[in-house]
């Protein structure tokens, strides 16, 4: 079992969200990917990850706490109201940030967000990434990786209308520009990206500052982020969000791919 927190002062949380509640998959966060759970994934990476001080998981349910502490991580018990699936995530950021205080005396300066139900995550990443905070001074850093939908190809209808399956109507390019009324809707993907780069945020890892998680507004307006944020390019093949079966296959199989590559020691 690995200590937990791994030094003290604590600067650094990885703060793990696992509801017990899903909409698609009951108990998703408890699911089998290889040898681990979901939950089990993100505590693994957390405690592998140099620069973590403490491993938290937040949970209203104790299947998932119990699965937790199995890895050596320190629970936070969610209130309901923020368990709900229609519930953002300051609700549970604010918590968490008040009751390790409250608990353990711990004032972070940095909480890392990992969801398990994006598991195909390295520790060197998020190593990286939490050297680029301090180094930086940026309110927030996102992983991001190249948009596979870009804004070339999209549109809005005329008013901003919202037309039901089999309306129609009159439409206009969301990305309205020189080129692209020249060349018209239809150009290859990898040259719009080039031409246009655009980034989606992945959700596989997210840094922000307690600062901006215990602020009035975070609550008021469902906002942990301070302005300045940057971004952390990844990996696109390691981009996945499980929500069914199907997705746990394709992840471990990419997964011990591209861990091979990296020389990763599952």
């Amino acid at each position: 079992m690995p200590e937990n927190p791994k030094r003290t002062p604590v600067n650094v949380v990885a703060l793990i969200p696992a509801r017990g509640g899903s909409e698609s998959i009951p108990y998703k966060n408890l699911l089998q990917l290889g040898d681990k759970t979901l939950v089990g994934w993100a505590a693994d990476v957390a405690f592998r990850a140099e620069q973590v001080d403490a491993v938290v998981v937040s949970t209203e349910d104790e299947k998932i706490a119990e699965e937790a502490k199995k890895y050596g991580a320190i629970i936070a018990p969610r209130p309901a109201e923020y368990a709900a699936s229609t519930v953002g995530d300051a609700g549970f950021f604010h918590h968490a940030v008040t009751w390790m205080e409250e608990q353990h005396g711990w004032t972070p300066e940095l909480i890392v967000n990992l969801y398990p139900t994006s598991p195909m995550r390295f520790s060197e990443d998020i190593d990286a990434m939490i050297t680029y905070m301090n180094e930086s001074g940026a309110d927030g850093v996102k992983s991001v990786i190249p948009a596979s939908n870009h804004p070339y190809k999209m549109w809005k209808f005329d008013g901003d209308a919202m037309p039901d399956v089999g309306e129609a109507g009159p439409m206009n390019p969301y990305l309205d520009t020189e080129y692209r009324r020249q060349h018209g809707p239809d150009q290859p993907r990898q040259r719009v990206q080039k031409m246009y780069p655009v980034f989606f945020q992945d959700g596989q890892i997210n840094i922000t500052r307690r600062k901006f998680v215990l602020r009035k507004e975070s609550l008021e307006y469902d906002n942990i982020w301070g302005e300045n944020l940057h971004g952390y390019v990844l990996d696109p093949r390691t981009a996945t969000d499980i929500d069914c079966e199907e997705d746990l296959w394709r992840a471990e199989k990419v997964y011990k791919h591209v861990a091979d590559e990296r020389g990763y020691a599952l």
